[in-house]
């Protein structure tokens, strides 16, 4: 099952730049969570092959599009290092588990810079020329829900064993709107669940 990538708008600086879908999402943001979600599905289902291939996709989006401190490279590197180990690539797994650990130390960066809204929206525009950021408490929040990502990294690297609520829940409590909340919840939920 093959998703193809973004498409790219035009490049800046060198980099490429995804162009902008709805409410502040682009291709590669919708992309690389419909990615996360099937190879979570497939994995789920017992295709570990079909959910490879999708993980190793959702990776090239995130190191492509995202920025280090971004929780969904650090979920994508954890996936990936969980297909490296089931290959039996130790050393690219342990590597690729470093690299997650890391990514998920560095989020704080990026929830500091959440937004209630997305930049652009109709909302946002009509309220405020300002962009608004979320309080410390719901940071606090956030950063424990990171937490639990990088928690979960740690625990696969030392112990395979998977999670197993994560998909559930996010099939779940998905939320309708595309906002930071929802990328930050499918970097975290997302990560390999445990087979049913």
């Amino acid at each position: 099952m093959a998703i193809a990538s973004p498409t790219v708008s035009h490049v800046t600086n060198g980099e490429h730049v995804a162009p902008a879908v709805a409410g502040g999402f682009t291709a590669a943001d919708l992309s690389w969570e419909r990615c996360q979600e099937q190879a979570a599905l497939a994995f789920r289902a017992g295709d570990a092959v079909s959910a490879a291939q999708l993980w190793e996709q959702a990776l090239a989006i995130a190191e492509q599009y995202f920025d280090r401190g971004d929780p969904r490279l650090a979920a994508s590197l954890t996936n990936q290092a969980l297909v490296m180990r089931r290959r039996r690539q130790d050393y690219q797994a342990q590597r690729l588990f470093a690299d997650a650990g890391l990514a998920w130390g560095e989020t704080w960066r990026w929830i500091h810079l959440m937004t209630p809204q997305p930049a652009g929206s109709a909302d946002g525009a009509e309220r405020s020329n300002r962009l608004e950021i979320y309080d410390a408490a719901a940071r606090t929040t956030f950063a424990a829900l990171a937490e639990r990502g990088r928690a979960t990294t740690a625990w696969l690297e030392r112990y395979d064993e998977l999670p197993a609520g994560g998909l559930a829940e996010w099939l779940q409590i998905k939320p309708r709107r595309l906002t930071d909340l929802r990328k930050l919840l499918a970097a975290v939920l997302l990560i390999a669940p445990k087979p049913v």
